[in-house]
């Protein structure tokens, strides 16, 4: 399949029957992966890391964004700042460490020595070199774009892309607002790391991150479990209303690709949603979280914050679970058929060791790459992976809850409708066509 096919037939919308569909090639072709990379990725904002994990002056981390092996900063300075780990004089990493706190990077190939702020110091010789060798900076470490909301850090590799700020776009920024509001202090990472591959499409995932429709089917053993965990307690009743969990709520397309799915699954929530078997001590911090931040945001907003579980995704690769814990998780593509997955949780600072305690064993148990939701998950990725290869079928069909409206990227539906991730691929076939541009206008 040429390009020119590729931007004509990927997506086939019809508002008048209702219909959403995608060409099946987009799941695993190597040419689409390609534009891809070179249409998506590399001038979008993509997830770099929290301020919280390099909150020191000297702080780095070391980490792989599409590839590309970076070094985030906290420098001398003050400021956060991200470099490509690679010396410019033979291309060597610098930095070997996943991470720490130096007030310098050396290259162990030659010795050369760079700072926080990425410059020069040291080529590890007197003899050889021009003394104004460097006066111009090219040989510094080439920096990468960085821009932070709400302790979220991102990459940007097109110097032209328009403002993460703008990229987000409000109701994006209203939803971290949110995030960031469940503390009274500030919101950091906790230690640990899932870290994973699961053998299919990236965008199969990205669905399923904030898909109400597949709850019941696939995750049947994770609703037994609570059902028979909670028997005779007050909250035994309340997993029957699961399968009616889009009573509240709904399903958003956001803008610019980003979609929410949100809804009030009664499992309970550590920023203030107490539930029995947690204990009458968590249930006191609880409360007090809750009622502050009802004094501070008033009622309708606190009940938002407290009670609705909350799955969203940031274009094009970001995922955030704010549901029993609160889970940053990128998914990326390595190849048209497999992906690498990383994820950590994001708690209040000031929150009880007991609570934390919570937070993370609900990161762990459904998330987990071991847990309830995830193993289930991604069963079904790779059945569909290995299927849609080996069948004539040409479309897969999104057209739940698909309306008629002029902008998909905007619309919304039910908790267990898919016209959110409508929104997310009409934003992915208009940026694979040129059809939008994510770089100011000059």
């Amino acid at each position: 399949m040429n390009t020119k096919a590729i931007q004509e037939s990927l997506i086939e919308v019809d508002k008048d029957c209702r219909t959403f569909r995608i060409n099946r090639e987009a799941y695993y072709s190597q040419e689409v992966f390609e534009m891809e990379k070179a249409l998506i990725f590399d001038k979008c904002w993509l997830y770099l890391g929290h301020r919280s994990e390099i909150p020191n002056k000297g702080d780095f981390l070391t980490r792989t964004v599409m590839g590309r092996n970076l070094i985030f900063q906290h420098s001398r300075k003050g400021e956060l700042v991200a470099f490509y780990n690679t010396c410019t004089h033979r291309g060597a990493a610098v930095c070997w460490d996943r991470k720490g706190n130096s007030k310098v990077h050396s290259c162990r190939y030659h010795g050369w020595v760079y700072d926080t702020e990425g410059k020069l110091k040291s080529m590890n010789t007197e003899t050889g070199y021009p003394e104004d060798i460097n006066a111009d900076g090219h040989l510094d470490l080439p920096r990468v774009r960085v821009e932070e909301y709400g302790g979220l850090n991102f990459v940007n590799f097109n110097d032209n892309a328009i403002s993460l700020y703008d990229f987000l776009g409000e109701q994006v920024r209203d939803l971290l607002d949110s995030i960031n509001a469940q503390s009274a202090e500030e919101m950091i990472i906790l230690p640990g790391e899932h870290a994973y591959s699961i053998n299919a499409n990236y965008k199969f995932l990205i669905e399923n991150s904030a898909d109400g429709y597949h709850l019941g089917p696939v995750h049947q053993t994770y609703l037994e479990f609570l059902a028979d965990k909670y028997s005779g307690t007050k909250e035994s009743g309340v997993f029957a209303k699961m399968a009616n969990f889009q009573e509240k709520g709904g399903a958003y397309a956001m803008g610019n690709g980003h979609f929410l799915l949100s809804s009030n699954v009664p499992t309970g929530r550590p920023v203030g949603y107490w539930i029995e078997e947690w204990g009458p001590d968590i249930k006191k911090e609880i409360g007090a979280n809750r009622q502050r931040l009802t004094d501070q945001l008033g009622q309708e907003r606190a009940d938002y914050i407290c009670d609705m579980q909350k799955n969203s995704v940031i274009f094009p690769n970001l995922v955030i679970n704010d549901i029993l814990a609160l889970t940053i998780r990128v998914i990326e593509p390595v190849s048209p058929i497999a992906m690498k997955v990383n994820a950590w949780c994001l708690a209040p600072k000031e929150e009880s060791d007991e609570l934390k305690e919570i937070r993370l064993d609900n990161f762990v148990s459904f998330l987990g790459p071991s847990g309830f939701g995830s193993p289930d998950d991604g069963s079904m990725l790779n059945s569909a992976q290995k299927s849609i290869t080996a069948c004539p079928t040409e479309w897969t069909e999104l057209s739940k809850g698909m309306q008629g409206v002029d902008d998909l990227r905007v619309a919304s539906g039910m908790t267990d409708d898919e016209t959110h991730m409508q929104g997310y691929w009409t934003q992915w076939d208009m940026l694979m066509r040129g059809a939008v541009s994510l770089e100011q206008q000059i």
